[in-house]
Order: structure tokens, then sequence, then C-alpha cells
């Protein structure tokens, strides 16, 4: 596999690849520049999403265009399809588009990667697991993401680009690509219980006003925002909350859900969806923990393996790329030494798609979080 800087290279002089997976700040021209490289790949398969500030790749956290690619001697096939759809289509074409991976690949992929437009996540995750009759392959990957959350985020496959929806790959390999979702924040004493909730609204834990409840575990640090409708994102990235998924071997695991608005009557908004009965407690990041964390995916990921690695990719949330501030650049070059120097490409996005061997249901999207997929 191979890591291509479009800035530095061009279609034109670049070897043909089997495939490829491609992240991009938003200012760069897509329109020209992804039909171009595109027709470099030999199977069509070039996708992927925007990401906020920048994409990691072996050489830091770089603007522009970047390429992770398949040579055709690497043992791993890939297929890709993108829809536009909205919340309403996202689970029926979420299906359909799992049911057409499996038709182009000849057999169900065994890691899934999906980007999706901010919104509708777990419609689309629902989709995908209605597509298999046992359990959905394990999925990653994040939401496409844009500088200012102004909402110019792209997904894109081939020359195709859109604004809402979702592109889904599928790769089968020789040996399964190995994956790993986590969330690098460690959990308070302070938990609860949602009592009422809608969508992505919580309206109540344990029967008190949800932002009133939060604030108050947070010891008043957004009492300048209660009363009325604020926006609250910078203020709780390190303090997000986890809900409760399950205990693994006695270890409970949780997925982080980002407060980003608290309305004047006392609910509170996040970035992923909420139901009654939900246990949440408070987490707590620092910028070192959020560093470490890119080590620990990959640790997690490779469970003990040595073998080598061919290529990986990194989804690191956008919100946590603002808090860390120039020790961005350092993730990449942290990822890059766990991979020990293989080639990769990530994107920093606005929430994250991961799975949680094991559970009940264990492909989810979360906020906050960071995933990867290792290619061998």
């Amino acid at each position: 596999m191979r890591w291509i800087d479009t800035s530095r290279e061009s279609p034109s002089t670049t070897p043909i690849f089997s495939w490829g997976i491609a992240y991009a700040t938003v200012d760069a021209p897509l329109a020209t520049l992804l039909p171009a490289w595109a027709g470099r790949a030999t199977s069509g398969v070039l996708a992927g999403c925007t990401s906020s500030g920048g994409v990691f790749t072996p050489g830091g956290f770089r603007k522009g265009l970047h390429l992770l690619v398949a040579d055709e001697k690497d043992p791993v096939r890939a297929a890709s399809v993108i829809r536009k759809c909205t919340a309403t289509s996202a689970q029926r074409m979420a299906r359909e588009a799992a049911e057409q991976l499996v038709r182009e690949l000849g057999r169900a992929p065994d890691t899934l990667l999906l980007h999706a437009t901010p919104g509708f996540e777990e419609r689309i995750l629902k989709g995908i697991d209605d597509a298999f009759k046992n359990s959905a392959p394990p999925a990653y990957g994040g939401s496409a993401a844009d500088n200012d959350l102004s909402g110019q985020w792209k997904i894109f496959s081939g020359s195709q680009i859109e604004t809402e929806g979702f592109v889904l790959m599928g790769f089968t390999a020789a040996q399964e690509p190995l994956g790993a979702f986590v969330a690098g924040y460690l959990p308070t004493h302070q938990k609860g219980v949602v009592t009422r909730a809608q969508g992505r609204t919580v309206f109540e834990i344990d029967g008190a006003p949800a932002a009133q409840v939060y604030n108050h575990w947070r010891q008043g640090a957004l009492t300048r925002f209660m009363g009325k409708t604020s926006t609250v994102l910078a203020d709780t990235t390190l303090a997000p909350i986890g809900r409760l998924v399950d205990r693994h071997k006695g270890t409970p695991r949780y997925l982080l859900s980002h407060p980003h608005q608290i309305h004047e009557d006392g609910a509170l908004s996040f970035f992923t969806e909420f139901a009654k009965g939900d246990e949440v407690v408070l987490m707590m990041g620092t910028t070192e923990s959020l560093l470490e964390r890119t080590t620990q995916v990959v640790n997690r990921a490779r469970a003990h393996r040595d073998d080598a690695v061919l290529g990986g990719i990194l989804i690191y949330c956008g919100g946590c790329v603002l808090a860390i501030g120039d020790k961005t650049s350092d993730v990449a070059k942290l990822y890059r030494e766990q991979l020990g120097g293989a080639p990769f490409v990530g994107a920093a996005t606005f929430g994250e798609i991961g799975c949680l061997a094991g559970a009940a249901t264990p492909n989810r999207h979360g906020n906050l979080m960071c995933d990867t997929v290792l290619f061998r």
C-alpha cells in the first residue's frame, strides 16, 4: 500500500493502483481532483469524505487531498457504494447498499468502512444490520466534517460528490483486517438514568432537567449558559456523557456522546441518539489522554498480534482535534510509530463509527472517539 499526497504527485505520472481511500479538507478542489485520481484505480474504487482542519498522514496533519491506495499485489479487495439520502430513506438505502457490496465482492465483507454526513448515522447502521441475517461485519469510520460546522462537509466515491448521505466500503482479504474503537476518557462517580428523551435530545436525567443535572455534575461550569438556548461545544469536549453499553469481561464499556446545546427548558442536545432507561455517566479526559489513545487504539486492534501492517486508517474526532490544538500533528506521529512506518491516511470526523465486539449491537455511532482499521 502507498500514501499519496495529491499536491505532490500527478495522476498522469503515478502508477495505477487497485483501490483507494481518500480524505480531504474542504478547500481541496474535489470536483477536479477526484475523477483524475479515480481513473488510476483499476477497480474504479476511490472513496472517502472531508476532514476537519487537515488529514492525518505519515507526513503530519496536512491540508489537501490524501490517498491510501492498494497495489495490485496487495491481498485486499474493496468495493464501494455511495448514496444520496435523507434521514427518512437512510435505513432502507443502507440495507440496499450493504446488499450491493455483498454482490460485488461475492461474499460478505470482512470489514466495513462507513462515512456519512452528520445527522442520522444510527439509521444507516440499522440498515446495514438489516442486510445481514446473523450479524453485520465489523464497521468502522466516521462522519464527514468541515472546519466550522457550517455544513460544507462532503462524502464521495469516484467522481460522485454528495453533501447528504453516506458512502459505504467493504473489504475482503486473505487475512481479516483488524479494527478497534476506543474512548480515551475515564468515568467519574457522577451517574444517572435517562428518564425522558427524544432522538438526540435528553430532557430529563433521574427526573430532573438534563442540563441542570449535567451542570451539577460539572460543579457549575455551565451556569452562565443556563436558562437560555446556548451552544456549549467547546465547554464540553473534555467532559462528555458516557452511555453504558455493557460489561465486557467485567469491565464496563462506554459509548461517548458530546453535549452541544443547552435549551431554555433545561434539555440537553447531543450528536447521538438516546433512549429512556439509558445509564449515563460523566466522563473526563485530558489532552494527554487524547494523545495516548492513538497508541491504545492500535494496540487494541492488534491484540498482541505481530503481523506486519500493510496500511492503516485512522479516524479521530474533530472536536478532540480542536481540544489538543498544536499537538494534532503528534497524533499522526504516534500513529505512524505504532504502524512501524506503514502508510496510512486518517480523517478528523464529526462522529465516529466502531465495533464493540461481543456487544448485543456491536456496530455503534459515538462522539469524541477514535477508531482504526489495519490491513495486513
